[in-house]
């Protein structure tokens, strides 16, 4: 009996002809072999595994080869086909034996770990066979599928990428024919025109655009699908209505041979109101200038004017700026010299690149007059610190020079005056002295006089108190004199304790007396750097008034105190006296020979006067906090430097 042979029987698990081969007609072994051959060349492998005895039944050697284990590896462990399965694709193998348990035939693609470590892709097709409904038996065909699946993925990425660049560009992009069907767009082209994706497929693209700018955009798509390429600025008309400015470049291009337009439309609303921006600068600029006195210009680096203002064109006899530009100094009919000395200058300054800031200089009229210019001229400079051009800014300045002559003189006579002023006081006060103490000295003599009636030694003691009066005055103007005269430059650093020490003992008598209390604190400031004299002045100014103006009821206290008062330091003299009605007397309070007291005391009411005249020549201040019959507060601030 003939015994009935097929394919599947015909290799066994080496990929060899059967040992039964002798039973195999001859042709029947010829075409198994050349199957053979084939397969081991186109890179696909066959398999059959006996599922209940869990052991192949046919394994061939090109399986094995994409595996890239041997056919004894799978041989001797019947589940290595699921342990190279790669991790993240094993359950669509388990799923795919799931089908194959339902009775149908299952296809997959997995990726697998090559045996030498790199990660290739495996389709795999399978066809289950039962008996008596159980699954016995599992054919199939592997194939390597990894070139297959790595250009698969290069085209995903492509596209993907090319979406990516399509969706992320700066502005809306779009495809359509040359009927104005849209092939092709963007998400931003939606979000930008308010239209939804149906909407733009039977949508004309000079739909987009206002009316009047319709026949300018058939002009330039024509031109598109003409000559290869056109661009143009057109307001993007919305769904809703709303007008946006855009740039728009379109070219030609081919796909699937049909002519197409792809296109990208820029919004340029922000270079739009820069635009308007630089044009209302450049107006108010212009504008600028223009109301400037002095004359303005800019030239190039052959000294060659590029602008200027109406001032500078007035003074070259042009009528308007436009005029000027394009010219050189020679072309204004001045004299040749004069023009060529400027020209030379601009092209040093620009060379040298060093600024020429207010250069005075005098020059004589045709009519031989002096005039005066003030200029200043700098170079121009770009980005990288080349010099493009110079700047130049011209003023007549006869008028002001003139002016300043005038007052130079006047100051120069005030000066004078004043010197003579100071000398006839100094004489004055000199010449004065000694009558007075020739006064003086006459009435106490008269006054030592026994034989003298009433009236007379009335009269000589009315003279001789006038006379002390006058000897005040003398005094407290030989002050006021020395105070004009004290070198206030000269500044050394002074011990504030110290200095009261000094003050204190020109009242070494009259605080006992009086039994003052007169306490101090200068740990914040104990040094100032001031003129010593003025410093001594002031605190014996201070001292004397507290003790002249105190309350005969009540003991005198005074505190003296220093604080640092950026820029300055503020020494703080407090007594509680009889105080001050600032309300009233406030605006007088520092003047010359003001008194606010009813009280007959020394004094002519110069201290004040004085303490104010020397602390404003340091270049400080003083203020004063009053009450009547409470006591003052004076504030007198130095500056630090």
């Amino acid at each position: 009996m003939k015994k009935n042979v097929t394919g599947k029987d015909l290799l066994n698990t080496e990929g060899n002809v059967s040992s039964q081969n002798h039973q195999i007609p001859h042709d029947l072994l010829w075409s198994h072999w050349e199957m053979t051959e084939v397969f081991k060349h186109i890179n696909i492998g066959f398999f059959s595994r006996d599922i209940l005895a869990g052991k192949y039944i046919r394994f061939t050697e090109n399986c094995a080869n994409i595996y890239g284990y041997s056919i004894n590896d799978f041989l001797s462990n019947t589940d290595l086909w699921f342990q190279i399965i790669h991790p993240d694709d094993k359950t669509l193998a388990e799923k795919e034996f799931e089908v194959l348990e339902k009775g149908l035939n299952s296809e997959a693609e997995y990726r697998i770990i090559h045996k030498d470590g790199s990660i290739k892709w495996i389709e795999v097709k399978a066809l289950p066979m039962f008996n008596d409904g159980k699954l016995v038996r599992v054919d199939g065909i592997v194939s390597d599928i990894t070139d297959r699946k790595n250009a698969e993925e290069q085209v995903v990425k492509a596209r993907e990428l090319s979406d990516i660049v399509m969706q992320t560009l700066p502005g809306i992009f779009y495809m359509y024919n040359s009927e104005g069907r849209f092939k092709y767009w963007n998400k931003q082209f939606e979000t930008v025109t308010e239209y939804g994706e149906e909407e733009i497929k039977s949508l004309h693209p000079i739909q987009l655009f206002l009316e009047e700018e319709k026949a300018l955009l058939a002009e330039k798509i024509a031109s598109v699908f003409k000559t290869g390429k056109d661009e143009v600025e057109a307001l993007l008309l919305t769904k809703s209505g709303k007008k946006i400015p855009y740039y728009f470049t379109g070219q030609k291009v081919l796909v699937d041979g049909e002519a197409c337009l792809v296109g990208l439309g820029v919004d340029i609303t922000e270079r739009k109101k820069s635009e308007e921006a630089l044009q209302k600068n450049e107006e108010m600029l212009s504008h600028i200038l223009n109301s400037i006195p002095q004359s303005i210009f800019w030239k190039d680096t052959n000294s060659t004017f590029l602008g200027c203002n109406t001032v500078f064109a007035k003074a070259t006899g042009l009528p308007d700026t436009a005029s000027v530009v394009g010219k050189t100094h020679f072309d204004f009919g001045w004299d040749p010299e004069v023009s060529r000395k400027y020209q030379e200058e601009d092209l040093n300054i620009m060379k040298s690149q060093q600024p020429q800031i207010h250069h005075i200089e005098s020059m004589q009229k045709s009519s031989g007059e002096a005039e005066w210019v003030d200029s200043t001229k700098i170079p121009l400079k770009d980005k990288n610190g080349k010099v493009y051009g110079i700047l130049g800014i011209f003023e007549d300045i006869t008028a002001r020079k003139q002016e300043e002559e005038k007052q130079r003189k006047i100051t120069a006579d005030l000066i004078q005056r004043n010197i003579g002023l100071r000398q006839f006081s100094y004489m004055v006060s000199h010449h004065l002295r000694t009558p007075v103490s020739k006064i003086l000295g006459l009435t106490s003599i008269l006054e030592a006089e026994n034989e003298m009636d009433a009236v007379n030694r009335e009269l000589i003691g009315y003279i001789g108190e006038e006379g002390k009066n006058l000897d005040r005055i003398v005094r407290d103007l030989n002050s006021i004199l020395s105070l004009q005269d004290t070198d206030i430059t000269t500044l050394e650093r002074v011990h504030i304790q110290k200095k009261l020490d000094e003050v204190l003992e020109a009242f070494q008598q009259v605080i006992p007396e009086i039994e003052a209390t007169i306490t101090s604190d200068f740990s914040s400031a104990p040094e100032i750097k001031t003129v010593a004299s003025y410093f001594y002045c002031i605190l014996h100014n201070l001292l004397s008034n507290s003790i002249k103006y105190r309350k005969p009821e009540k003991q005198l206290k005074i505190h003296i105190s220093t604080t640092v008062d950026n820029p300055f330091t503020c020494l703080c003299f407090k007594d509680n006296g009889l105080g001050i009605d600032l309300e009233k007397y406030g605006q007088k309070i520092f003047g010359l020979y003001n008194r606010f007291h009813s009280v007959k005391v020394e004094g002519k009411g110069v201290g004040l006067y004085l303490i104010k005249a020397q602390i404003e020549a340091l270049g400080g201040k003083i203020e004063v906090e009053s009450i009547p019959e409470s006591g003052s507060t004076f504030k007198v601030y130095f500056p630090l430097n």
